[in-house]
This record gives C-alpha cells, structure tokens and sequence, in this order.
C-alpha cells in the first residue's frame, strides 16, 4: 500500500517492502511502540540491532503464495499468512540508551534479540516512547542491561526516514 504512512498504519506495509528490498534491509529495523493519542502515529519502541533475525522471521511469516504481498523471500505457504503487517514479539538486552530524540536514533538499542510470533506476548512490557511524555512514576527507567519485552508492529528504518 504506497500511500500509506508507515507509522500511522503499520498494518498496510507490504512484507515485500519491509524484508525483500536492499536499501530497507540495510537501514535496520525497530519495533514500534503504541501509537500517540494526539498525532495517531505509532511511537518507535526500540532500534533492533540483529537485522538477520529480523530478515529470518520475516521471511518465515511471511506468504508465499498471496499475489497482494508478492514477497519473493517468504516462505509460509498457510493460506492465512499476512502479506503485511509484521508483528512479533521482541525479547532483548538493552545495549544502549539512544540519544533521547524524537527519531530513530532516540530509541534505545536491543542486542541478543530474540523474534518470537505475536501471540507469545510478554509478562511485562517497559518502554518509555520517545515520542510522547514520560509517563508518571513508578513506571520503570530503562538501563543498559535490561532485559525487555514488546509486541507490536516491526518497521525498517528507511520508511522512517522518508516518512
């Protein structure tokens, strides 16, 4: 869906677009956090640092066999499998704290991630969205060495930057 705006509606981008083109698989990627209430974007969650465990989900959820998705690396042959809208569940160890911005490099960054299907979820979820207000306490401050947990939609970095 070209007219998209990835942050708005991470639903709509293609698999093709987020896993099967150069450039975006070499900008990296990030899972997205909930959306703001007052701009209806998503706010970036975290900067993922293993873009080949990103690429291997990716393509394993990917369909295969859909005409819409025409994502030429996947490989699930299910007749449900999404064409867009990759969401997983994101479990890593906070490697570094970002620079606090409202942009991808603002977002704290993951190492050691694992890529699990959305349906696993996480027990607790800590993320402190560089896009809205810092929520009022006792929400937790994230530290280098944590280890996180998130679901929710994954994104390349270059529909980031030219969004």
């Amino acid at each position: 869906m070209p007219d998209s705006v990835t942050l708005a509606e991470p639903e709509n981008h293609s698999f093709h677009c987020l896993l099967d083109v150069p450039f975006c698989q070499d900008s990296g990627y990030v899972v997205l956090a909930d959306k703001d209430p007052s701009t209806g974007m998503h706010c970036i969650g975290y900067r993922l640092e293993d873009t080949q465990a990103i690429l291997d989900a990716g393509f394993a959820t990917g369909s295969a066999t859909a005409d819409d998705g025409y994502c030429t690396g996947c490989t699930n042959e299910d007749s449900d499998a999404p064409t867009s809208g990759f969401q997983a569940t994101i479990k890593g160890t906070v490697k570094e704290l970002g620079d606090g911005s409202d942009s991808v490099n603002g977002a704290p960054l993951l190492e050691n991630i694992q890529v699990l299907d959305a349906s696993v979820g996480c027990e607790t979820t800590i993320v402190n969205p560089v896009c809205m207000p810092a929520p009022p306490a006792p929400e937790e401050d994230i530290k280098v060495g944590d280890e996180v947990c998130i679901t929710n939609y994954l994104m390349d970095n270059c529909e980031l930057i030219s969004s």
